[in-house]
């Protein structure tokens, strides 16, 4: 019928095996720096004694929460220049969507860019300013991933949060 070459079928072998093997060390990769964010994020939560109800992560970096018994809103970025906030929400009277476009240099292309997208916090107090809590950077990322869809659920769920 069909002559089967040894030393193709043990190279073909080993090119399989290689591949598989490099698809096997990302995978255990990702889940290392998964639970490496986990970790950190619960570590934040619980040195403050918050259970979020509702939560939420992206691109393993970013995390918002919502702890519905103690109104507390917890935002996470765990980059480079990372922050980690928790927001009372009696002390938040309103939040917003910020989104800030590129403008194309000629008239021609009238599309615009997603340039940063935020939820933009601000306060009842009106001596506290305004806290921008970043969602998407293009400078960062090259493209989306669902962020606006995320921030508009995420700046719903809280307003609804500030009216109860």
């Amino acid at each position: 019928m069909f002559d089967i070459d040894i030393p193709t079928l043990a190279l073909a072998s080993v090119f399989i095996a290689a591949t598989f093997a490099i698809f096997f060390y990302y995978s255990l990769k990702g889940k290392k720096a998964r639970k490496e964010f986990a970790h950190k994020f619960n570590q934040f939560i619980s040195g403050l004694n918050l259970n979020p109800n509702i939560k939420e992560d992206w691109r393993n970096r970013y995390v918002l929460g919502l702890d519905q018994q103690n109104k507390i809103l917890v935002y996470c970025d765990f980059g480079e220049n990372g922050k980690q906030l928790a927001i009372a929400l009696p002390e938040v009277s309103k939040v917003d969507i910020s989104e800030l476009y590129l403008e194309p240099a000629n008239a021609a292309n009238s599309r615009k860019i997603l340039e940063n997208l935020a939820l933009k916090v601000q306060f009842k107090n009106s001596n506290k300013s305004a806290i921008q809590l970043p969602i998407y950077s293009a400078e960062e990322y090259s493209d989306l991933l669902g962020e606006t869809v995320l921030a508009s659920s995420w700046a719903k769920i809280i307003n609804q949060q500030l009216t109860k």
